[in-house]
């Protein structure tokens, strides 16, 4: 397994290399596994110069994804800015009067969307992508949030997959044993709103997508898939 993990490190590097070429790779950065790992990817993959990476807190942020940030900055050798968000959010929800906390944390993840493509936009650069394969056939981010990039480097690897290799890259241990979460609100936990872990969840999506072996307890499951659909489609457009 290793050694499958290491090739996979090396072609999603080459893929890196070749998508971005010359041109700057613009980076949300949250203290996740997901971006963490991106980041250290592309630090090895490409100019560290050409990285523009973006940390963008709100109140919900934690001491320990400021600390995990600083470690990150450190163990890749690449800055990472800070923008903080909230009074962005709080303009959105004065005007609104949204008290839907699942809106509110897409409104959220829209505005980071929106300050990575300014960014993108002034070095014409490309936004790069932190969705995993389980995230991605789950629906499992937001429209033109989160989802919104130009390149998707680890579409391919299933969350365990991500953990195994952010093992194998040395990213710092306190970010491999977080609890995933998209912190867009308070006590928000991947997990906890999925109703199964990680683990499980993987085992499942591998049966079903990469084996065809469908079980009858793979429902829920293939529900989120079905009903995420839209996210993983172009707008429909009338002929």
């Amino acid at each position: 397994m290793k050694n499958i993990n290491i090739n996979r490190i090396e072609a999603i590097r080459e893929f890196l290399k070749e998508k971005i070429g010359s041109k700057y790779a613009v980076l949300g950065i949250s203290s996740g596994i997901d971006s963490s790992l991106v980041l250290t990817l592309l630090a090895t993959a490409i100019d560290q110069d050409k990285i523009k990476a973006i940390f963008m807190p709100d109140r919900y942020t934690k001491q320990e994804d400021y600390d995990d940030i600083k470690m990150l900055s450190e163990s890749t050798g690449v800055e990472i800015i800070e923008v903080n968000i909230e009074n962005i959010f709080q303009s959105y929800r004065n005007i609104l009067n949204s008290t839907d906390k699942k809106i509110e944390g897409n409104v959220r993840s829209r505005i980071r969307a929106n300050i990575l493509y300014y960014h993108a936009n002034l070095l014409g650069g490309l936004v790069i992508g932190t969705t995993n394969r389980t995230e991605y056939l789950l629906g499992y981010y937001t429209k033109y949030g989160d989802g919104a990039c130009d390149i998707e480097p680890i579409e391919g690897l299933y969350k365990t997959d991500v953990w195994d290799i952010a093992s194998i890259m040395k990213i710092p241990q306190s970010i491999i044993d977080k609890r995933p979460s998209a912190g867009l609100w308070e006590g928000q936990y991947d997990e906890e709103e999925l109703k199964m872990n990680y683990r499980e969840i993987d085992r499942a999506l591998a049966d079903i997508f990469d084996y065809s072996n469908f079980k009858a307890d793979y429902g829920k499951l293939m529900e989120l898939y079905l009903r995420s659909m839209h996210k993983r489609e172009l707008p429909r457009a009338m002929n």
